[in-house]
Parts: structure tokens; sequence; C-alpha cells
């Protein structure tokens, strides 16, 4: 198998960061519903691609933390 010249392999790992409790100050999504001033989970999700990183939170409820 040949690579021609723009066919890049990218590093790419993702780290999932444990649920916390958190107090949503603002609007959040809760498994498809808004969700605002009440305590849910919260996690970090990191994306690391070459030299960026990118962070994005998902919210979800104590069923969530149970499962995983």
């Amino acid at each position: 198998m040949e690579y021609g010249p723009h066919d890049t392999f990218v590093a790419r790992k993702i780290e999932v960061m444990p649920w916390q409790q958190w107090f949503a100050w603002r609007p959040v999504k809760v498994h498809g519903k808004r969700v605002w001033l009440k305590t849910v989970y919260r996690r970090c999700i990191n994306t690391y691609v070459d030299f960026d990183d990118w962070s994005r939170y998902e919210y979800g409820t104590v069923f969530d933390v149970l499962k995983d």
C-alpha cells in the first residue's frame, strides 16, 4: 500500500474524567431536557489531536454515574 502526499496520520487521544457533582447555574442539557438551577453530574472529556486539545462537558444524572 502506498501513501500519497496528503495522507497523514494524526495522533489522537481521548481522556474521560470522572463524574463530579455540579450546580447547573446556567441551562444545560441532560438526556435532551434543559436543566437549570439544580445539582447534576458533569464530566469533562478531553480530546488531544496533534498539539491541539479540546474540552467538552457531558451532563448526567446519578444513574449515569452508577452505570459507569
